[in-house]
């Protein structure tokens, strides 16, 4: 009983790191420059099933570590009517959705430390955004993806 009391103390902490380490876009580029760090960015809807279901998967005790030692967590919200400044020019939540490239919920988009949009090959297509819900094995080889700098030069249909 001890035990799984325990388990669930230690997931409920690790499921707050993330959401902890969840923070605004404009922040998110701030902490990006001063940390280093690229962004990893989880454009969601709050009525899409499935961007709920990417939201356990970011909570997720290994993706919630990996996350946290390698990246900057933002989400945004691509019904959202937030201001947001991005590269010299005023957006909206749901316009920068549209300019990331999002065309289904979730959809995740990396930035470089410096805050610009990191292209990648997809199945021969360079693309910047990856729709879709994807589970958490499949996201961590994702998230490597971008922190091993593979993107540059690896097709990710061959790391998926």
């Amino acid at each position: 009983m001890k035990a799984r009391i325990f388990s669930l103390v230690v997931m409920i902490l690790l499921m707050a790191g993330v959401m902890n380490a969840q923070t605004s876009f404009s922040d998110g580029l701030s902490k990006g420059k001063s940390q280093n760090k690229k962004i990893v960015v989880n454009i969601y809807s709050e009525s899409d099933t499935w961007s709920q279901k990417m939201d356990q998967v970011y909570s997720s005790p290994n993706i919630s570590s990996y996350v946290n030692d390698n990246f900057v967590y933002v989400k945004l919200n691509a019904m959202g009517s937030d201001k947001i400044k991005y590269g010299g020019k005023d957006y909206t939540s749901a316009s920068l959705a549209k300019f990331f490239g999002a065309t289904g919920y979730p959809t995740h988009v990396f930035l470089g430390p410096d805050g610009s949009l990191l292209k990648f090959n997809y199945n021969g297509e360079t693309v910047s955004a990856f729709s879709g819900y994807v589970e958490a094995g499949d996201f961590e080889k994702l998230l490597k993806y971008f922190a091993e700098n593979k993107y540059q030069n690896t097709d990710l249909g061959k790391i998926l």
